[in-house]
């Protein structure tokens, strides 16, 4: 996918403006939305350095504007998050090792995989255990630093937790900014840190998608939670698909 410098930036403006929006909404559609289009148009690796700088600016408004104090389950955040330790380190050497085409063919059965999980686990009354939090935390980390999408496992695990969703949204996006040093210095060590030349103004398209979609979440969001956690995914796959036919 080729566009021009001026062309490319009001693209991933609007990329980035949309995608903090869905964040908003479930608090993990940031990099599913975003991951596919960026990975074809400026590279793996400018990629997910860049949606780690925009969609944690979008997490931290996130959590600051909340109308109430944030409520993260602290037990399933630092089990997602310290299992995810591992995961970020082999999830960096797969970005350094994986050619582009690769990766995006990664992305896209990555995101149609959440799809599939996500129709296949629509039972709410179903309560897995805590030792789910293992393996959802390894694939979480491995796919954050080597894609940017580290939401699907985590929100499968979660989802089957039974909580509620303000408090699954708060807990994702805490996740999200625990492990955001362990995901920056990953990359480093793996050589892979790379951001595209205009990234601060695309962290103000973050913080404007964030303020629509928060408004959003308060009118409707939480009343069909599961609805747009579905629709969400239904899209990303659709776009992970799209930007791979096109890249």
């Amino acid at each position: 996918m080729h566009l021009d410098g001026g062309a490319l930036f009001g693209a991933l403006f609007a990329l980035i403006f949309v995608s903090a929006i869905l964040q908003s909404l479930s608090g993990f559609g940031f990099a599913l939305l975003s991951a596919p289009l960026l990975a074809a148009t400026i590279g793996g690796a400018e990629a997910v350095s860049t949606i780690i700088i925009t969609g944690t600016a979008c997490d931290v408004a996130i959590l600051a504007m909340r109308r109430s104090v944030p409520r993260p389950v602290g037990r399933e955040v630092w089990a997602l998050a310290g299992w995810s330790v591992p995961g970020m380190l082999v999830g960096a050497w797969l970005l350094a090792w994986l050619p582009a085409s690769g990766l995006q063919v990664f992305v896209a059965c990555v995101v149609i995989g959440a799809v599939v999980l996500r129709l296949r686990s629509r039972e709410r009354g179903v309560v897995v255990r805590p030792a789910w939090a293992v393996p959802a935390g390894f694939l979480s980390g491995a796919l954050s630093t080597s894609t940017s999408l580290g939401g699907p496992p985590s929100v499968y695990y979660l989802v089957h937790r039974d909580l509620a969703p303000h408090a699954m949204r708060d807990t994702l996006v805490t996740v999200s900014l625990v492990r955001l040093p362990l995901s920056v210095a990953s990359l480093v060590i793996a050589g892979t840190w790379q951001t595209y030349e205009y990234w601060l103004p695309l962290v103000g398209a973050a913080l404007l998608g964030q303020l629509v979609g928060a408004r959003a979440f308060h009118a409707f969001g939480s009343s069909r939670y599961e609805r747009v956690v579905l629709c969400l995914l239904v899209v990303s796959a659709l776009v992970s698909v799209g930007a791979l036919l096109l890249g």
